[in-house]
């Protein structure tokens, strides 16, 4: 690579350790900082080049000399006009920045405090280049380096980074110099240092997996802003399960001293995974079980095991550059659906994935969807990479391939790829070729190749040619397409009730069946990213009585498919309609959500007398359904039978516009009732056809919520009102700087 390259830094000089001091002044909204630099030069340069932006540079030395340098903004550089021989040489720079309000490299965050007083904190986000921001570095993902923190704080202040604190020295000036320890090496996106007026649980002692570099237990601490503590309790058990859940899964002990978990009230993602120090939006770290919904549990839950995920598959083994950022996404959701479904077996995590699957499958089946990994030339071309066709198509391929080849086996090339590069940098091949390793009678690299360099996904379709199945497989595409793309497609089928699996690596299979009345599920179990169109025949023998006997996935797929060929225009939505009421006697929470979807699009293609008819025809299929679970919460129920009574309500008063339903609904919101699933699916019915007195009081609500949770439950809720008027305010409100 040579410094031609406006996006890559020349190889010229490596970072191996790096001493950074900082002091922030909060009031002010500054810092100054400097950062020493140990370096090796492989066969020595006539200059250093290094990444900063947005900073004011005082002096740099090289080897202790005074150097020459130049600060280019518009790329990015710190260039250090100064000949270094081959070997080893110390890069020092001091220099001042600013926390700046755009919620990227260190930035000012503000809360609120009991006393009405507004409090700052200083708080970091790097990924995927903007660690530059906060100091002079080389701030490319393969650059790893080890990273010792001093942060100069007043003295009531907490600071927090990567590395545990090993000391606090008062300065002269009355502040505390907070020592940390180095870290492993590690890239610059992963660098995190937190200061301010925060508070942090007492840490809940991990057992640590033996043979790791640390040794004890491993200390798990919530941080948040006063007041808060009381919401940290879920959180803190999620934490503690997956940390022991991941050892067990990876069989390598997590790769540092500590972790902290940080609830931030302005963060611009969900959460990030600094190695040691994660960083959260406060919904999505600090929740109150007693009122939060089983999704918002949920979502807590998904992104804690997301995030730790991390520490082991990009934190310990880290992508070269950036066009490898989807595996580290796409395998930490994967990771996280399945430490999820270990954590709490009766949402059924694996089931209720099957919807965000779906997600992904809207997208992929555009003319416009991208294939998973694409080239990236600059940085910011991988911000791309940041949507379901990473995260959802990715996990959802991941599942595939593990469900083909076997969770043990599966694991065991996981763990393998781990240790092979450990505190390394990888190109995605290198994780299909660990795994093929452990596997050698799969290709998995050409497997899993045909499907990340290629947009789309297939449909499958599966006909009956006298006693033999026929598979032929084709692009999905919503309306008729002669793309010729075919791929390597593991293919679980269901003969007569009994499984087997297929690989299908070209246009179509023939497979012999017992008879020529067979009953066949293709894509049973539902892990394939596949779309599934059945002949007349076959699909005559999925559906009637014969119903109740496929799987909860396996039905999900049946209905969502089916409307998939409505969309592509292959299907009417009459036709559609008649088809889901043969669900009727349904009540798995996962078959009526994928049911709900279809039955809203469908309320979008019609109006007038028809539409009033599709409403009678949603109150008939749903209330005996809602009958049957009945309005109010039975003691010991499970999670997803109250949440399919909300969503059951929610259908009847909005889609079926039930003017019992909605009355009720307004009683519950009034009451304010205790169970939490009743109360969201009030919330929204309410919304649907509130007045402005309504919208008063859901405004006042967002404003004075007592949890991250009711805020967004309210603040979402203002979306939902109908009239011209309520739209527009709800409009200026989100521009108002209140959101």
């Amino acid at each position: 690579m040579t410094v031609d390259n406006p996006y890559r830094l020349p190889r010229t000089v490596i970072p191996s350790h790096y001493r950074l001091e900082l002091e922030p002044d909060l009031g002010a909204a500054r810092f100054r900082g400097n950062v020493a630099i140990e370096v090796t030069s492989p066969d020595g340069a006539d200059r250093i080049v290094l990444n900063a932006i947005e900073l004011g540079i005082d002096a740099v030395f090289v080897d202790s000399s005074p150097a020459h340098f130049a600060l280019d903004e518009a790329t990015e550089r710190l260039t250090i006009e100064q000949s270094i021989g081959a070997g080893d040489h110390v890069i020092e720079v001091h220099f001042t920045g600013l926390l700046n309000d755009k919620l990227r490299g260190w930035y000012r965050s503000t809360f609120v405090d009991s006393a009405g007083t507004t409090q700052v904190i200083a708080t970091s986000q790097m990924q995927a280049t903007d660690c530059r921001r906060a100091f002079p570095c080389f701030d490319e993902p393969d650059f790893k380096a080890v990273f010792e923190t001093t942060l100069i704080v007043e003295p009531e202040l907490l600071a927090v980074s990567n590395g545990p604190e090993v000391s606090r020295t008062p300065t002269d000036d009355g502040k505390h110099a907070v020592r940390f320890a180095p870290t492993m090496p590690m890239s610059t996106y992963l660098v995190a240092f937190v200061v301010g007026p925060l508070e942090a649980t007492e840490p809940v002692m991990i057992p640590r997996l033996a043979g790791g570099e640390h040794t004890g237990d491993i200390p798990l601490r919530i941080i948040h802003v006063p007041g808060k503590s009381h919401l940290t309790a879920f959180g803190l058990d999620v934490g503690a399960y997956a940390l022991g859940w991941y050892q067990d899964y990876y069989g390598i002990a997590y790769p540092t001293e500590k972790c902290d978990m940080l609830a931030l009230p302005d963060f611009a993602a969900g959460a990030m995974e600094n190695l040691g120090c994660i960083t959260y939006r406060e919904n999505l770290l600090l929740a109150d079980p007693a009122t939060a919904t089983q999704i918002e549990l949920q979502a807590l839950a998904d992104v804690i095991t997301h995030e730790l995920a991390h520490m082991w598959f990009g934190d310990l083994v880290t992508m070269k550059w950036w066009n490898g950022i989807w595996l580290n996404e796409a395998f930490a959701t994967f990771m996280e659906i399945a430490c999820c479904a270990a954590y709490r077996p009766d949402w059924q995590r694996w089931t209720t994935f099957s919807l965000e699957r779906t997600v992904a499958f809207e997208t992929d089946a555009l003319a416009s969807t991208r294939s998973v990994e694409f080239p990236v030339e600059a940085p910011h071309d991988c911000d791309g990479m940041f949507d379901v066709l990473t995260y959802q198509k990715g996990g959802s391929l991941l599942r595939m391939l593990e469900q083909y080849l076997g969770e043990a086996k599966f694991q065991a090339g996981v763990s393998h790829y781990l240790r092979s590069h450990a505190y390394a940098n990888t190109e995605t091949s290198d994780l299909w070729d660990a795994i093929e390793e452990v596997n050698d009678d799969t290709p998995v690299r050409k497997l899993m190749d045909s499907w990340i360099w290629q947009p789309g996904h297939p449909l499958m379709r599966a006909r009956l040619d006298g006693s033999t199945l026929v598979l032929s497989q084709q692009r999905f595409a919503y309306g008729e397409t002669d793309d010729p793309t075919l791929f390597v497609v593991p293919v679980h089928l269901k003969i007569d009730g009994v499984e087997s699996k297929v690989l299908l690596d070209g246009y179509e299979e023939r497979i012999a069946l017992p008879s020529s009345s067979s009953t066949v599920v293709v894509n049973a179990g539902g892990h394939g990213f596949m779309r599934v169109a059945y002949d007349d025949t076959l699909r005559t023998r999925l559906i009637g009585d014969a119903i109740s006997s496929l799987t909860v996935i396996d039905r999900y797929n049946m209905v969502d498919d089916a409307w998939n060929e409505v969309v592509a225009g292959r299907l009417g939505a009459y036709d559609f309609l008649t088809f889901v009421e043969g669900f009727a006697g349904e009540r798995e929470l996962a078959v009526w959500q994928v049911m709900a979807l279809g039955l809203r699009g469908v309320g979008r293609l019609i109006d007038g007398a028809a539409y009033a008819a599709f409403q009678a025809r949603i109150g008939a299929l749903v209330g005996p359904a809602l009958a049957d679970l009945g309005w109010e919460p039975v003691a010991g129920e499970d999670q997803l039978r109250a949440k399919l009574r909300g969503l059951l309500v929610s259908l009847a008063a909005v889609l079926g516009n039930d003017a019992d339903a909605q009355q009720r609904c307004r009683a519950i919101v009034a009451d304010g009732h205790t169970d939490p699933e009743l109360m969201a699916a009030a919330v929204g019915a309410v919304a649907a056809v509130g007045t402005d007195a309504d919208y008063d009081d859901y405004l006042a609500r967002f404003r004075a919520a007592a949890t991250p949770q009711d805020q967004l439950r309210y603040m979402y809720a203002l979306a939902e009102f109908p009239t011209e008027s309520q739209i527009r305010r709800t409009i200026e409100l989100s521009f108002s700087g209140e959101v």
